[in-house]
């Protein structure tokens, strides 16, 4: 069942429920009514009977005959019994003997009452009442059929219960018209996904509009679509690169033990070289996987962050670098101030930045670290950055024509980028002919005490 249709039928279920509860409401209200303007008739013609009686003496006496007043008496739909004095238990009655509670009505000792009897396969209403003007103790008893109603309540019935269904087939009706239009958007975007999800083309968009839930869900397909294909483009260009970088140092390691294989290259005075080559040839594609293993991890987008010291962080990463590099040079003014962010991402962002400026400073020169208030500067003494190179410095393997003879992945910056982008941090760059600042910029926390 689609859900225009379950729409549809909870609607209509809905309006049948409460349409159904109001009619019988109603149903009951008016047969209530009706009981009671039964009731009413009956107590008015009880308040009848003492004119009833005169005319009937009045009319027997005409023809000299003795007036009969325990006969009933049609008034309309409504037959009246009178009951002269005394009223005794026992005495013959239209329904049956009366009984002490009528000989107590008629004496006035006890209230006039409404009853419900059966005479044979009928059903009957009656009221038993004193005779009213009177004080010599007679009877009236008021009586009319009990299913009289009957058609009158079985038409109302009949129309509630037409008015029921029209009312639950037209808002069914209405609710498959407001629910096709109102789920067009929905069926759109379903569509759009069926047809991602057949020819596996993510250039696809609803571009819904409207600011209600519907359109919003739309503009969230359209952005989550976009992003999927920026990521798989990104994914494609980040494997076609890495085969390609990956590609030159295979070569070259095969090539040369290709050369060590014979067994008399061995003894050649440039097998110490080719072995040491092939060293650092394997060296570059442990560094390179390393590196792509870390740009993968760093560009998780919910990395694990604690408040740190990154002054702390900094000094780390630069007695690992000289310790590796102990020849070279760092200037360091590390002023303490805590941030909050992945320590391990963080440390390895600085270390690839303080490596690649003394990759770039000539001899002599040292490299300047500066940390205060939640940023961290490193500043190389090099030829600077080329401004048709700078926009690019930050993407995967992208390596300017300057730096293409140097060691390196093209990785080292775009770890960098993508730690500063998953620790909502940024990332400024200064360059001029005679160097180049790089300064990161993260989240501060409560400053330290020194």
């Amino acid at each position: 069942m689609t859900l225009r249709s379950r729409i549809s039928g909870a609607a209509a279920v809905i309006v049948l429920v409460v349409v159904a509860a109001v009619s019988t409401v109603l149903y009951l209200s008016y047969a209530a009514s009706l009981r009671g303007r039964v009731d009413a008739s009956l107590v008015d013609a009880a308040q009848q009977a003492s004119a009833i009686a005169q005319r009937l003496k009045q009319a027997t006496s005409d023809k000299g005959a003795t007036p009969d007043l325990g006969k009933p008496v049609t008034v309309g739909t409504i037959d009246v019994q009178l009951f002269p004095s005394p009223v005794d238990a026992g005495q013959p009655a239209r329904f049956g003997p009366l009984d002490s509670r009528d000989a107590a009505v008629a004496q006035g000792a006890q209230s006039a009452y409404f009853a419900d009897v059966r005479y044979g396969d009928q059903p009957y209403r009656t009221y038993t009442a004193p005779m009213p003007d009177t004080s010599t103790g007679a009877l009236v008893r008021t009586t009319r059929a009990g299913n009289a109603d009957d058609g009158a309540l079985g038409k109302a019935a009949l129309l509630l219960v037409v008015l029921t269904a029209a009312a639950t087939l037209l808002t069914y009706g209405a609710a498959r018209l407001a629910a096709g239009r109102i789920l067009r958007p929905v069926s759109e975007l379903t569509a759009a996904a069926e047809q991602v999800t057949r020819t596996r083309d993510l250039s696809a968009r609803l571009r819904a509009t409207g600011t209600d839930e519907v359109g919003r869900l739309g503009a969230a397909f359209d952005t989550m679509l976009a992003a999927l294909h920026d990521s798989v483009t990104t994914q494609r260009q980040l494997v076609a690169d890495a085969s390609h970088e990956l590609r030159t140092p295979l070569t070259s390691l095969t090539t040369n033990l290709d050369l060590l294989e014979d067994g008399a290259a061995l003894s050649d005075p440039e097998a110490p070289a080719l072995v040491r080559a092939a060293r650092d040839q394997a060296g570059e594609l442990d560094q390179l996987i390393s590196d792509l293993i870390d740009l993968a991890r760093y560009g998780e987008s919910e990395p694990h962050r604690e408040t740190v010291r990154l002054d702390v962080l900094t000094a780390a990463a630069i007695h690992r670098l000289l310790q590796r590099s102990p020849a070279s040079a760092v200037e360091a003014d590390l002023r303490p101030c805590l941030v909050f962010v992945d320590p391990a991402a963080v440390e390895h962002a600085v270390s690839n930045l303080v490596d690649n400026a003394l990759k770039w400073s000539p001899p002599g020169l040292a490299v300047q670290v500066l940390v205060e208030d939640g940023r961290v500067s490193v500043t190389d003494h090099g030829p600077g950055i080329g401004h048709q190179d700078l926009p690019h410095i930050f993407e995967r393997f992208y390596r300017a024509p300057a730096a293409r003879g140097m060691p390196g992945s093209g990785l080292g910056l775009a770890i960098v980028g993508s730690v500063v982008q998953t620790n909502n941090g940024t990332v400024a760059v200064r360059t001029d002919q005679q160097g180049s600042t790089f300064s990161l910029t993260f989240p501060v926390e409560d400053r330290p005490e020194d």
